[in-house]
C-alpha cells in the first residue's frame, strides 16, 4: 500500500516539473536572423560612382575666339570651294556690317559691298566695273565669309580633335541637319585657317593683304 502511495506521489511529481520547462527558440527564427543581417552589410557597402574630371581650357587657338576673329577681322584673302563653284578672293571690313568682297569666280569677276540699300553687286567688264545683279552663287559667298555661321551644335560645344602643325583641329555636329563641321584654328592669333562641312563646302583662310 505505501509502495503504490509513492509511485503516484513520484508520478505526479514528474509530470509537474516537465510541464513548468521552457521551450526552445525555432531554429528557423535563428536562420532568418543571420540572412537579414547579411543582406544590411551588402547593401551598405556600394561603392559611390566618381565624376570624370573636365579637361584644362585652352587659351590659345580656341574656337570660340575664332568665331570672334572671323566676324570682326578687317582683311583677309579666301578661298571657297562648294559644289561647282570656286571662288578665290579678299575681304575688307571699315566696321562689323559694313563689310566689301571682291573675288573671281567660274571665270567672272564680282564685287559686293554693304550699304544703305543693302549689299550691291558690280561686275568687272574689261577695265570697268558695271552694276549688276548678284550671280546664283554671290550670296552665298558672301555670306559665308562676311558672317561667322556658328550653329547649333549636337555636342553643345566644338570639339577639340587635335593640335595639327600651327593649327588647333576642332569638330561639331550641326544640331540642325547632321552636318559634321570642320575648323582649323591658329594658335598664334585666332585666325580662321580652314573650314570643312563633309565633303560639300571647304573655305581656306590667310592674312594675305588684299589686291588692288
Amino acid at each position: 500500500m505505501r509502495y503504490e502511495r509513492f509511485c503516484i506521489i513520484t508520478t505526479f511529481l514528474i509530470a509537474t516539473s516537465c510541464s513548468r520547462e521552457t521551450p526552445a527558440p525555432p531554429v528557423a527564427s535563428t536562420q532568418t536572423t543571420a540572412t537579414t543581417a547579411t543582406t544590411s552589410s551588402v547593401a551598405t557597402t556600394t561603392a559611390p560612382s566618381t565624376a570624370v574630371a573636365e579637361s584644362p581650357a585652352i587659351t590659345k587657338g580656341s574656337y570660340s575666339e575664332a568665331m570672334l576673329w572671323l566676324q570682326s577681322a578687317r582683311a583677309f584673302h579666301f578661298v571657297i570651294d562648294e559644289g561647282d563653284v570656286h571662288a578665290e578672293g579678299d575681304l575688307t571690313r571699315r566696321t562689323i556690317g559694313a563689310e566689301s568682297v571682291r573675288f573671281r569666280a567660274n571665270g567672272e569677276e564680282w564685287r559686293a559691298a554693304s550699304g544703305p540699300r543693302g549689299v550691291t553687286w558690280e561686275r568687272r567688264k574689261g577695265n570697268a566695273w558695271i552694276a549688276a545683279p548678284a550671280p546664283a552663287f554671290g550670296n552665298r559667298v558672301y555670306q559665308r565669309v562676311t558672317l561667322a555661321f556658328d550653329p547649333q551644335k549636337k555636342e553643345d560645344t566644338a570639339q577639340l580633335v587635335a593640335a595639327e602643325g600651327s593649327a588647333n583641329h576642332y569638330r561639331f555636329t550641326n544640331a540642325n541637319t547632321g552636318e559634321v563641321h570642320d575648323v582649323w584654328v591658329n594658335v598664334a592669333d585666332n585666325h580662321v585657317q580652314r573650314m570643312k562641312i563633309g565633303n560639300a563646302f571647304e573655305m581656306k583662310l590667310s592674312l594675305e593683304k588684299p589686291k588692288g
